[in-house]
């Protein structure tokens, strides 16, 4: 009957060791932004989105303060700024594509940034760089989600991801 109390010692170590861990683990540290192309205006489309949370957690390990971006108007400018240093487009042959700033705001639990930019018509490629939080948080994945220039395409930003690239159907 020795068996019995050990193979239960046994499966709680298991258990217990499954569903322990730092108290973030089961945190996923996640941004997601569209590049979208309007047809009509010919303009790419950009929106960030950022959970509320993780985005006041991120100005206070960057920049060493508390944050308030939900109603500090001035925190929310500082973050946007730092989301847009952490994006980047440029062509195939590597020449920067310009992003302009058209503004941010919070939704509920998110913050949003939106910028725009002008892609030439013969375009067949763009390269991709997102990176921001990832200084931050090891984990932070950024999903990038190209759409109106082709079939929607999907790129996964981590840690140390660098350039990608995506084809492009022309606008």
């Amino acid at each position: 009957m020795i068996f019995i109390p050990k193979f239960f010692a046994v499966i709680c170590i298991f258990v217990a060791t499954l569903t322990s861990g730092n108290a973030d683990s089961h945190e996923q540290k996640t941004s997601i932004t569209v590049i979208l192309a309007n047809k009509n205006t010919g303009f790419l489309e950009i929106s960030h989105r950022f959970n509320i949370h993780d985005s006041e957690h991120a100005l206070t390990e960057l920049f060493g303060t508390s944050a308030d971006i939900i109603n500090d108007v001035s925190t929310q400018a500082r973050f946007s700024q730092y989301i847009q240093e952490h994006f980047a487009l440029r062509t195939s042959e590597q020449v920067p594509i310009a992003t302009h700033n058209i503004g941010h705001e919070v939704e509920g639990k998110f913050f949003w940034v939106y910028q725009e930019a002008t892609l030439a018509p013969s375009a067949s490629a763009i390269e991709v760089f997102a990176d921001a939080l990832q200084s931050v948080w090891k984990r932070q994945t950024n999903l990038v989600n190209i759409e109106g220039l082709g079939p929607i395409q999907s790129l996964r930003f981590t840690l140390n991801s660098g350039w990608q690239t995506v084809l492009l159907k022309p606008i």
